[in-house]
């Protein structure tokens, strides 16, 4: 398995990225809370993340963890 960093170099320009609006890159991955295209919020390289989903009938939400392997 490779480093969160090269993992990091590897996905930082290609997925989950919206087009620019006004000077913000904004991202769509997973267990990402602030939206932000950076390595400190990447919700896909990180061991320990958390995140929020809606629940399947629309009434809240749902806190997930991704766990350390």
């Amino acid at each position: 398995m490779a480093t969160a960093y090269v993992c990091w170099l590897i996905i930082r320009n290609n997925c989950f990225i919206l087009p620019k609006r006004s000077q913000q890159n904004m991202s769509l991955e997973p267990n990402n809370l602030k939206s932000q295209n950076s390595f400190r919020d990447d919700g896909l390289i990180h061991r320990k993340t958390i995140g929020v989903e809606p629940v399947k009938d629309g009434k809240g939400v749902v806190l997930v963890a991704k766990k350390s392997k």
